[in-house]
C-alpha cells in the first residue's frame, strides 16, 4: 500500500493507522529471539515459529545499521528489546572507548543513533507502547541516577537522584529487565523494584506467599501479564520450578504453572555441578572459606503464555551449558531451539549467559 502513492504512504504511516489496523492481539507469541555473546564476539537471531506455530518467516536483518569494521570490527551486539524496537550497541575498538548505541526497527529498516552522556555506566533499557503513543522512551543508571531519554525531545536529563544510603538498585544481580504495564521491573536481591515511566517514580512490588527459601529467579512478560519463576534451593537441584503471575491492574500473585524438569537433568547430567559459594540469590559469601555449593547449570529466560484467561498451553524457554531449550507446558516435552558446543576449560562451572531478547515484528516507525 505504501508505494502506490504518496498520499497511502502517509496514511499507512499514520500512527493511529498502524494502531486500529495491526495491533497485536493479547497473548500473541514471540517470533524469535535475538542472542548476543560478547564474550565470543556471536550474535544470531533464532526464529521459534516451528515450536509456537508462526506461519510467517521473518529473519531480521540488522545489516542496514551503519558500522566502522577498522573501529567496531563490524560487531553489533541486541541488549534489549520492546513491542518491536531494538536497543543495539557496537564496542568501539581499543577497549574502553565508549560504545556507539542504536534503537531500531528491524522490520521497517529504520534506526537512530543514540547519543549517551559521560556518567552512565549500564545497559540501555527501552520503554515503548505503541497502543499509547509512537514516541518511547529509554533508561539509564548512572551515579545513583537514573538518566531518561525521550524520543520525542531526542535528549537526555536525569529523571531521578538518590542518596547512597537508599539506592534501591543495590543488589542488582542481573541488568535484565522487562517492560509491563507502563513500568520498568527489574529483579534486584530477590524482589522486585519497578520504576513507573510517566510517573518517574521507583516502588517495590508485592511479592507472592512461597515457601522460606523461596527465590526469584526471572521476571518477564507474556499476553499482558507479568510473569515470575523461582524455585527454593532444594527444587532447584531437582529441576522443578514455579511460574507466577500478576494481571495488569492487580497486585496479587498466582500460579501459572509447575514447570518439572528433572527429565532433562537426567539426559543431561553434566549441568549439575559444583562451585564456590558466593552473594547471588540469598546464598551467603563464603567464597574464602572454600566451600563449595552443588547447582544445575540451567535458567529460566523467557515465559511464553497461551492466549485466555487458562493460559495453560504455553511455553518454557530455559538455557543450561551450550543450549537454550523450549518446554511446552500441556504436553511436558522439550526440544533444543538453539544450540552449539561449550568448550571445556576451568570455569565449565559457568554456562553461557547471553544478552537474550525476545522479538516480535512491529510495522510501528521510530
Amino acid at each position: 500500500m505504501r508505494v502506490v502513492c504518496r498520499r497511502w504512504h502517509a496514511l499507512t504511516s499514520e500512527h493511529h493507522f498502524l494502531c486500529t489496523s495491526f495491533s497485536r492481539s493479547t497473548g500473541h507469541s514471540i517470533a524469535g529471539f535475538f542472542l548476543s555473546d560478547k564474550l565470543h564476539s556471536k550474535f544470531s537471531y533464532v526464529p521459534l515459529r516451528q515450536s509456537i506455530g508462526n506461519s510467517h518467516q521473518i529473519v531480521p536483518d540488522l545489516s542496514f545499521i551503519p558500522s566502522t569494521p577498522a573501529v567496531d570490527k563490524g560487531q553489533i551486539y541486541v541488549t534489549g528489546s520492546c513491542n518491536g524496537l531494538l536497543v543495539c550497541s557496537r564496542p568501539n575498538i581499543p577497549v574502553g572507548y565508549k560504545s556507539t548505541w542504536y534503537v531500531c526497527n528491524p522490520l521497517t529498516r529504520k534506526f537512530i543513533e543514540i547519543a549517551v552522556p559521560d556518567g552512565i555506566t549500564h545497559f540501555l533499557h527501552l520503554a515503548y507502547d505503541p497502543s499509547k503513543s509512537q514516541h518511547y522512551k529509554i533508561l539509564a543508571s548512572g551515579n545513583y541516577n537514573i538518566h531518561m531519554y525521550s524520543s520525542q525531545t531526542r535528549s537526555w536529563r536525569a529523571a531521578v537522584h538518590f542518596d547512597e544510603s537508599d539506592y534501591p538498585f543495590r543488589g542488582l544481580h542481573c541488568y535484565h529487565n522487562v517492560f509491563w504495564s507502563g513500568s520498568l521491573v527489574w529483579v534486584v536481591r530477590n524482589h522486585l523494584v519497578r520504576f513507573v515511566v510517566d510517573e518517574e517514580q521507583v516502588v517495590e512490588m508485592p511479592m507472592p506467599r512461597r515457601p522460606e527459601g523461596w527465590m526469584c529467579a526471572f521476571v518477564g512478560e507474556s499476553g499482558g501479564h507479568l510473569q515470575m519463576v523461582g524455585f527454593t534451593q532444594e527444587e532447584r537441584l531437582a529441576g522443578v520450578l514455579d511460574v507466577l503471575e500478576m494481571q495488569e491492574g492487580s497486585s496479587e500473585w498466582s500460579l501459572l504453572y509447575r514447570v518439572d524438569l528433572r527429565r532433562v537433568v537426567e539426559l543431561y547430567p553434566s549441568i549439575r555441578m559444583t562451585r564456590p559459594e558466593f552473594p547471588y540469590l540469598g546464598l551467603r559469601y563464603s567464597i574464602g572459606t572454600g566451600r563449595m555449593i552443588e547447582y544445575l547449570a540451567l535458567w529460566p529466560m523467557h515465559v511464553v503464555r497461551e492466549p485466555g484467561e487458562g493460559g495453560r498451553g504455553g511455553m518454557l524457554l530455559f538455557s543450561i551449558p551450550g543450549k537454550i531449550m523450549c518446554y511446552q507446558t500441556d504436553s511436558q516435552k522439550f526440544s533444543i531451539v538453539y544450540g552449539e558446543p561449550v568448550a571445556p576449560g576451568p570455569d565449565t562451572y559457568q554456562f553461557h549467559w547471553y544478552h537474550f531478547s525476545p522479538y516480535n515484528p512491529s510495522l510501528f516507525a521510530l
